[in-house]
């Protein structure tokens, strides 16, 4: 233990020591901008910026410009030489004190043992000042040797040299059992050595060796930062601050800086300790453009939520904080609101102002300009103000001095900024990207460390949900914006039902199904009795059909247990056959046992769509109208889509829904992609009745009858084979059989009753015998069911609205209609 010790003292304590006194010497020659100083001693002080625009030369102004800058010069090098003279006095304090330390750091063990000698030798002798003397070195050694000790024991560790076992001994640790959801005094720790023994505990938790590992990771990254920040001799620590006359030498800003907010300097917004995951390509590119002699202001283009703001502000953060490239430390990063530039001003000096302004920024020479949203100023179609400043802003861009970073989305590039080449000319342009599920996952786990502090509450299963339950089911942000909002409302659904202290997979899918109203997670065991006799329950709304019953019933059980292609919609049918036959409200009964309400429903009558100019109804205008039914999928994206009588749109029409059945997703005319992932997808077609009519009547088996009928609409060019081939199933509806006939009438009798009910709070009943009448009478083979449903409109609606009208029927009163009353 000693030997370890003494090597230790003299080797790595020995150069840890040299490290701080390092460190120390370069933040003071840092601090006090020493090489900055010294290269611009002479500089003016602040440049005058007043003077920018001024034509010819004015005696006057001539002169009292000379006066003022030949004073600010003399003034700034008195300042400066002040600073670098303090600074290299603090210099050789540093090296003084650091000889001093490490004269005592090195004899200190000696000292102590021969000091430890003679504080006996003086007391035997009775010499009272050797003893003193003695005592004095004894106790700062002693200090000495205690503090090397408490390094060598308790110092920096190297968590990732350390096996799991040895880990597990650390308290943070605790952290990591919480994470996967267990206590840390129910496992058996000689698992951490036994990998395979591992791997099978963690399949249990439904974890991979390598999501713990990762965890392991995360927790160790955390610690080692804690224990880092708290050393404020390490070189990141202290050289964390701005350096002194950090702008000195760049001239004001004294009208532009009441429209801007100084990131570099400080930041109060939400991004302020956001962190960069998964973008640092993107920063590093942005930090070379930006160091350019020439043609260095840049275009962020992603949508909102995938990092733009969060790599503007950490290059703002990396400035404050002296860590970025040596030709960005004494940039401003100022984020300017330019809609309260222009509305502050008429629109006749709007332009003046801009000009001033922008002058300001350009000569300062070392400003870099914000411009969140820049389609907004350069007349995009989306923006109703009509601001377009492309003509000021190209002008300026022009100068190397005059840099910009913008933002917009990529629809809003392509509508409108890639059109202003004055200023796309002089700007690159950075494509960022929506996130990786696995990055997602990382700035979930750093945005908890500031709401768990150290009490874990949200399980590493959990967060695997969150992040594939929202790409799933979320479709209106990308990652990891809708990544953190959902995780946001499962913390509040957790702390409003709190049923235990850590949040896993299932308060997830409860929190997420009572938001979409679809059913997640654990197949209850009434459920499950409702879907395995899910046909029986169909047949109470749907007659006959067994096929289709069969394929909606197949769909249900598929999506509930989430076996799904998660690239293509929830389910996508064709359901052929006559009119009246059943295929509505087959689709009705699929939304309702699915989505909980027939209502569920976004129905299109494609009869409305036959011509090639209906198209932008659909994927909207490029005057910036939406489509329909872009429109309403975005406000319904859990629902059903009813396609009627989709035989009769146009061709062009029928292509775009190939991409929606193919790939799950629609392009609208704005180039963003509309999720179509959860939706049910029926189309019905009337196209080949006659034929299934003539199929039936040869009792053809239904593989054949399936073949005619799709040679038929293929031969006929109503359908496409690649469209027919993109549908799961093309379902055939038979025609009615007497027998079924009977049974929609009863069906229909019993919703008309219901209705009555409702509006009239009349009881209605139907004497025996009367459904069978009413079929008889009323079907029509040419309209199937809706000639019943007309029927029972013209003959028992008009006779009870009589009824209650002249006082026969009273509201809450029970009335049996019989079939006398129809004549």
């Amino acid at each position: 233990m000693i030997s370890e010790f003494a090597r230790w003292h003299y080797d790595r304590g020995l150069k840890k020591l040299l490290e701080i006194w390092g460190n120390f010497v370069e933040f003071v020659w840092i601090y006090f901008s020493v090489a900055t100083f010294f290269r611009t001693l002479f500089s003016p002080w602040r440049r005058d910026v007043s003077q920018v625009g001024l034509r010819g030369i004015h005696p006057i102004i001539f002169l009292k410009t000379l006066t003022e800058n030949i004073f600010t010069r003399i003034i700034g090098a008195m300042l400066k030489a002040f600073l670098i003279v303090t600074a290299i006095i603090i210099e050789g304090m540093v090296s003084g004190i650091g000889i001093f330390v490490l004269l005592i750091w090195f004899t200190a063990p000696l000292a102590f043992l021969i000091s430890l000698g003679e504080i006996v030798f003086s007391l035997t002798q009775g010499a009272v000042l050797l003893l003193t003397f003695w005592v004095i070195v004894f106790g700062t050694s002693l200090v000495i040797v205690v503090l090397s000790l408490r390094a060598f024991r308790f110092g920096e560790k190297d968590y990732y040299s350390m096996d799991l076992t040895r880990l597990s001994r650390e308290k943070w640790f605790d952290r990591v059992w919480r994470r996967i959801g267990i206590n840390g005094g129910e496992i058996n720790l000689q698992l951490l050595s036994d990998p395979e023994g591992l791997k099978n505990y963690l399949n249990n938790l439904d974890l991979t060796s390598e999501e713990f590992l990762k965890i392991v990771d995360w927790e160790a990254r955390n610690q080692t930062k804690i224990e880092n920040d708290r050393k404020f001799w390490r070189r990141e620590n202290l050289l964390g601050g701005l350096p002194l006359g950090k702008n000195w030498s760049f001239a004001y800003t004294v009208h532009l800086d009441k429209y801007v907010a100084d990131l570099s300097e400080a930041d109060y917004s939400e991004y302020r300790d956001a962190a960069l995951i998964g973008k640092e390509k993107e920063l590093e590119e942005l930090e070379l453009i930006m160091t350019r002699p020439s043609q260095n202001s840049v275009i962020l283009i992603g949508e909102a939520g995938v990092g733009r703001d969060t790599i503007i502000h950490t290059l703002a953060r990396k400035i404050r904080k002296n860590q970025a490239p040596s030709a960005l430390i004494n940039e401003r990063l100022l984020e300017i609101n330019l809609k309260e530039i222009l509305s502050d001003v008429s629109s006749g000096d709007s332009s003046a102002v801009l000009q001033s302004l922008f002058s300001e920024a350009a000569y300062a020479g070392n400003v870099i300009l914000v411009i969140r949203d820049i389609h907004e100023f350069l007349g995009s179609a989306s923006n109703k103000s009509g601001y377009d400043i492309s003509s000021i802003l190209g002008d300026f861009l022009n100068y190397p001095n005059f840099q910009i970073i913008g933002t917009t989305t990529p629809g809003e590039f392509h509508a409108s900024v890639e059109k202003k080449d004055r200023v796309i000319k002089y700007c690159d342009r950075i494509m960022i990207e929506e996130m990786s599920k696995d990055n997602t996952i990382d700035v979930l786990l750093y945005k908890l460390k500031s709401i768990e502090k150290d009490n874990i509450i949200l399980t590493y299963q959990a967060i695997k949900e969150i992040v594939n339950l929202s790409d799933r089911y979320i479709t209106s942000s990308p990652f990891p914006e809708k990544a953190l909002d959902l995780m946001e409302e499962t913390i509040l659904f957790w702390s409003n039902n709190p049923h235990s202290s850590l949040i896993d997979k299932a308060v997830v899918d409860s929190a997420i199904s009572s938001k979409i109203k679809v059913p997640l997670g654990e197949v209850t065991k009434d459920e499950s009795a409702k879907l395995l006799d899910l046909e029986t329950l169909l047949h109470q709304r749907v007659v006959g059909q067994d096929m289709a019953v069969n394929q909606i019933a197949e769909t249900v059980r598929r999506a509930r247990i989430s076996m799904t292609q998660k690239d293509k919609p929830l389910g996508s049918f064709l359901f052929m056959g006559p009119t009246g036959v059943g295929k509505t409200e087959s689709a009705k009964a699929l939304a309702e046992s699915y989505f909980g309400d027939e209502n569920r429903m976004i129905r299109l009558d494609m009869s409305e769509y036959q011509s090639a100019d209906s198209i932008p109804r659909i994927i909207g205008a490029p005057d910036g109208r939406e489509g329909y039914l872009v429109s309403k999928v975005k406000e319904n994206p859990y629902a059903l889509l009813l396609l009627d009588e989709i035989e009769k749109a146009h061709p062009d029409l029928l292509n775009l829904f190939l991409q929606v059945l193919d790939e799950g997703h629609l392009t609208d005319v704005s180039g963003k992609k509309i999720s179509f992932r959860n939706l049910v997808i029926i189309a019905t077609s009337n196209a080949g009745s006659e034929v299934i009519k003539e199929c039936i009547a040869a009792n053809m088996p239904p593989k054949e009858m399936q073949d005619k009928v799709i040679s038929f609409v293929i031969d006929k060019g109503i359908f496409r084979t690649e469209f027919l081939n993109r549908f799961e199933g093309v379902i055939f509806f038979s025609p009615l059989t007497p027998a079924d006939i009977e049974k929609v009438t009863e069906l229909l009798l019993r919703k008309h009753a219901a209705r009555i009910k409702e509006e009239q709070n009349i009881d209605i009943t139907y004497e025996a015998g009367l459904a069978p009448e009413i079929a008889k009478a009323a079907f029509d083979p040419l309209f199937g069911a809706r000639a019943i449903n007309r029927f029972i409109q013209d003959k028992i609606d008009d006779n009870l609205a009589r009824k209650i009208i002249g006082g026969e029927i009273k509201k809450g009163e029970a009335y049996v209609f019989k079939g006398t009353d129809m004549v």
